[in-house]
């Protein structure tokens, strides 16, 4: 079976505070991976630890056959893993096409391509109307998008999603999974935390279940909603920290 991504014992510690312990997966080429847990499960330390934003404890991030553990954030992106961050990071005092075009630029140097590529990219992600509307004038949904925009610039064969349906209507939750769909279509694999249950069953191939930091259970949608140790861990809480 052909591994875009393996993760192998991976610990992250912070003082005396641990925030991931011991954990292992891999994602499969072409695969869409949900990752659920209560808050403070670790989910996004774990996607920290992945996009070179952390250095693990101990444990190895492997990409693509090649280890990327000690590799730093930028490398790691022009290596093909992108990825959106949970509270938007959009350049407020920058138009749509030139949020993307910083993504669009970690791996093309000509400008013409760029901006020919930010197109395509906006089209994708059906953002071409709001094009040269500034990112500050966007609402909610719009910043998500735009984050994802911004991070499918990159080329990635890989992409992480943190909780891009966070604050989202029921409709728009359910156009966010048709653009997670289309994407995964053109070859992309998806690594994605989602808290809501029914979004990350609908949309994943496999699920990954994090509490307190470890796995609990690898499986998929089926396995995971029907399991009485996950139940038990949303129902009782899982974790008693606040944040991630």
């Amino acid at each position: 079976m052909d591994h875009i991504l393996v993760i192998e014992q991976v610990t992250k510690r912070f003082g005396g505070l641990v925030a991931n312990e011991d954990i292992s997966f891999a994602v499969t080429t072409g695969e869409i991976v949900g990752v659920v847990g209560p808050n403070g499960a670790g989910k996004t330390t774990l996607f920290n630890l992945i996009s070179g934003e952390f250095a693990p404890t101990q444990g190895t991030v492997v990409f693509c056959g090649t280890d990327i553990t000690a590799m730093k954030a930028h490398v790691i992106c022009q290596r093909g893993i992108g990825r959106t961050f949970q509270i938007p990071q959009s350049l407020d005092d920058m138009m749509v096409y030139e949020n993307v075009l910083v993504g669009a630029l970690c791996k093309r140097k000509n400008m013409e391509e760029a901006l020919a590529h930010v197109d395509e990219v906006l089209a994708l992600c059906g953002m071409t109307e709001l094009k040269t509307v500034y990112a500050g004038k966007l609402n909610v949904p719009q910043k998500k998008r735009l984050e994802i925009a911004r991070a499918m610039a990159t080329d990635p064969k890989l992409l992480l999603l943190d909780e891009t349906m966070a604050g989202l209507t029921a409709t728009e939750r359910k156009d966010a999974v048709s653009l997670i769909r289309k994407i995964n279509a053109t070859g992309v694999s998806i690594l994605t935390i989602e808290h809501n249950m029914d979004v990350v069953m609908s949309v994943s191939n496999r699920v990954v279940v994090l509490v307190s930091g470890r796995v609990l259970l690898v499986g998929t949608p089926e396995e995971v909603t029907s399991h009485p140790d996950v139940i038990a861990a949303y129902l009782g809480g899982g974790a008693n920290q606040d944040g991630q």
